[in-house]
């Protein structure tokens, strides 16, 4: 277990009012942690300022290593395997096929151009690449956006089986998990 301990975070975007005041979190990093709350209230930010993209103020101490869906995609007209191995993944072709197989989710979509993708088969094979990395925490920001009720079941089916802790957006749905809703 690795916490992640914010203290004291406060940030605003230029000439608005702030997103975070003064706040203090700790979240364990053996926890499904799902952030809740109406668009523009900085769960997206959040994710940001963990991931150091952002400055802000106060303090935020982990040794945790993030990964964070969706992936940035580059040349999306190549092979999948081709785009996500360019997304800045570092592990093997194997473990990509083994995270998509556990969501019943044909390894043949790796040779496929990943333009010619569904958004769900996307979501699909760029949270296997995630899932797939070890010594990650994840950061998932609406992975159920491109999804049907059926791939949001399979998608929940196989999250409720990992064993791998993650901080969510707005799923709900998806799993038993502990929540905190930004006001």
């Amino acid at each position: 277990m690795e916490p992640i301990t914010i203290n004291n975070l406060t940030f605003a975007y230029p000439g608005q009012e702030p997103l975070f005041n003064h706040c203090d979190l700790n979240i364990s990093s053996d926890w499904k942690l799902g952030l809740l709350g109406r668009n523009g209230r900085g769960k997206t930010t959040l994710l940001k300022i963990l991931q150091k993209q952002l400055s802000f103020q106060g303090s935020i101490q982990t040794n945790l290593k993030f990964n964070y869906y969706p992936l940035v995609i580059r040349e999306p007209n190549d092979y999948t395997l081709n785009v996500l191995m360019r997304s800045g993944y570092q592990g093997e072709q194997w473990q990509i096929e083994r995270e998509l197989n556990l969501m019943a989710t044909p390894t043949e979509l790796l040779w496929q151009p990943f333009s010619s993708l569904s958004g769900g088969e996307q979501t699909h094979v760029m949270l296997a690449t995630l899932f797939a990395q070890d010594g990650y925490f994840p950061l998932l920001d609406e992975p159920t956006n491109h999804l049907d009720q059926d791939g949001r079941k399979q998608i929940a089916q196989y999250l409720k089986a990992k064993k791998t802790a993650s901080l969510s957006l707005a799923m709900t749905e998806i799993f038993s998990i502990k929540s905190l809703t930004i006001h």
